[in-house]
């Protein structure tokens, strides 16, 4: 009964409904300061192992609205923040590099006062950030989860940057002109992108589509959402001195198999020592979304016990 109950409140949370702050895992909806900028998230509280899920860019925290449930159902303490400049949190004009953006997740944690010992799982973006988070504080991460994203300034990024697959970040990272040409068209270019980066084309419902494309259309959030793009030079320049040093915690390094695919695992093993590599079928780059219950499932295989 427990579980059903917190698949409605969240489901409604992530549809915009503010659900009230509860006992019994129920959704927290909130906004934090986090140095000037005001973070939106999502939290469950549940038992002593906290659980972090951030998203990339083209989502925000509700691409997590299928897999949130689940971990909250098993007694996880679990926070999905919008990143910097995307869904509800405020758009200032920098901090976009992934360094940066970790620094302000792991002030969100302690803010919220859920740390300093977290779980992180990135998507996208967000993978990016939780491999700088897990970099700069080994110590505060008991696991890490990327899921489908490559590492700046890893092995084979210098190759990956120039292939057809990812014009789009070359794309992005062009000041100003994408904004010029997306600007009015946000829910057209997203449901476009989801489609061609994806491979279950039903994981993007009507009411996604919408989220997203209001998301996007808020001012401002094109320029922030690019700006991720942007950062690349300064991200490929941390990764590189961070790398030296390999991550010594457990490592899941998920993709979907029409997203990065089998090659994914080596590529997180240049930067990690314990790699365990998953390859999600009748998925693309959207796993959360479009294979969930695959995700979940290998979460809560990998991930340390809920209490």
């Amino acid at each position: 009964m427990r579980f059903y109950f917190l698949v409605a409140l969240i489901i409604g949370t992530f549809a915009g409904v503010s659900a009230v702050p509860a006992a019994n895992g129920a959704i927290i909806d909130g906004k934090s300061d986090v140095d000037g900028v005001a973070y939106h998230y999502l939290l469950a509280q549940g038992g002593p192992q906290t659980v972090v899920l951030l998203h990339g860019w083209g989502t925000t925290s509700y691409m997590w609205r299928h897999v949130m449930p689940e971990l909250a159902a098993k007694g996880y303490t679990v926070l999905a923040p919008d990143l910097r400049g995307l869904g509800d949190t405020a758009k200032p004009l920098a901090g976009y590099d992934k360094a940066s953006i970790a620094e302000d997740v792991r002030k969100l944690v302690s803010n919220l006062g859920i740390g300093p010992s977290v779980n992180l799982v990135g998507h996208d973006m967000g993978g990016m950030v939780v491999y700088a988070y897990a970099a700069k504080h080994p110590n505060d991460v008991k696991t890490l989860a990327i899921l489908d994203a490559p590492l700046p300034g890893i092995e084979p990024w210098d190759e990956l940057i120039q292939g057809p697959r990812t014009w789009h970040f070359r794309f992005h990272s062009v000041r100003d002109v994408p904004e010029m040409l997306i600007a009015g068209r946000e829910l057209e270019y997203l449901k476009w992108f989801h489609n061609a980066e994806g491979v279950n084309s039903r994981a993007f419902d009507n009411e996604a589509d919408e989220v997203y494309g209001r998301s996007y259309a808020q001012p401002g959030a094109l320029r922030a959402g690019f700006e991720y793009y942007r950062a690349f030079p300064k991200d490929v320049e941390a990764n590189r001195l961070f790398s030296i040093d390999k991550l010594q915690m457990p490592v899941l390094a998920m993709s979907g198999v029409g997203g990065m695919g089998l090659e994914y695992g080596n590529h997180i093993r240049h930067v990690a020592k314990n790699v365990r590599g998953v390859v999600v079928e009748g998925s693309g780059h959207w796993i959360p979304e479009e294979q969930p219950a695959a995700v979940t499932k290998a979460l809560i295989e990998f991930l340390p016990a809920p209490m």
